[in-house]
């Protein structure tokens, strides 16, 4: 049994636990019903559907993906059947490398099928659809969606129980999302306390704005909004074409494959030595 038979077996196991037809149905219902209620009013109200789209993806999305995964190696360990796996014989890292694969393909087939349906309502409803922005956008969405499942799986990894694992998906989600725009103490301000209070330095917007970058959600948007949409979600302007090259929105999957590397790395470096019995 290999990773990409741990794949399968986990993929089985979230269809017939309805996981599967939950995630699928939820984003299918999500895309569905704003691409029937967005305006056909406006100059480009097709694109503008696609761009509230991709702002409730923002929040929504490393939600879910963290409900998707974070069971996926804690769940076994709990319940004894990492035993079993690791018996066939399996390595870590394939059980690892397997449920990652796995949770990964359920984002596939949520993103893909919602935008699908997507695509199928704006045909009807608007007299332009933008069929590469709808592909760059469903693209980076799942982009999304398996940094946060990488996560998921890496804390999952770090954890022997569902509640340990529970509350570490509950906290990235809150860390990388709430806390990120909480003013007076999110990281850019608290950043910039030490800088300038502190230190006495004079203000550093580079790197404030870099700390900001540093959450994979607000990687995702700075590269979706610079890419596909060139539009900022405060109305503000975007980056400035001459700011630094880590600003840039092609600098963001650097960050976005970074955090995916550094999650499933780490979890699987404590999985690796982690008593199971």
């Amino acid at each position: 049994m290999s990773w990409v038979a741990i794949a399968r077996r986990d993929f089985q196991n979230a269809r017939r636990s309805r996981i599967l037809a939950l995630v699928v149905g939820l984003f299918v219902a999500l895309v569905g019903l704003l691409m029937l209620t967005g305006s056909t009013g406006g100059e480009t109200p097709a694109e503008d559907a696609l761009w509230t789209l991709h702002g409730i993806a923002l929040f929504l999305m490393p939600i879910v993906m963290l409900v998707v995964a974070y069971l996926s190696v804690a769940g076994e360990r709990e319940t004894g059947r990492i035993q079993y796996l690791l018996g066939l014989p399996n390595r870590r890292w394939e059980v690892v490398l397997g449920k990652f694969v796995s949770r990964s393909l359920v984002a596939v087939l949520a993103v893909g099928l919602s935008m699908a349906v997507g695509l199928g309502i704006m045909f009807v409803r608007f007299d332009t659809v933008p069929v590469a922005d709808a592909a760059g956008l469903a693209v980076f969405m799942l982009f999304l969606a398996t940094v946060y499942i990488g996560l998921a799986v890496g804390i999952s990894a770090l954890t022997a129980t569902r509640a340990r694992a529970m509350a570490g998906a509950i906290g990235v989600y809150v860390f990388f999302t709430v806390y990120w725009i909480v003013p007076t103490v999110n990281p850019q301000d608290s950043v910039s306390y030490v800088v300038e209070e502190l230190l006495g330095l004079g203000p550093k917007e580079d790197l404030y704005e870099f700390v900001l970058l540093l959450s994979p959600s607000f990687a995702y948007d700075r590269l979706t909004n610079g890419l596909l949409f060139e539009r900022a979600q405060d109305g503000s302007e975007l980056v400035d074409p001459g700011a630094p090259f880590y600003l840039q929105p092609e600098f963001m999957p650097v960050i976005l494959v970074g955090w995916l590397a550094l999650a499933l790395g780490v979890g699987y470096w404590r999985f690796r030595d982690a008593e199971l019995g």
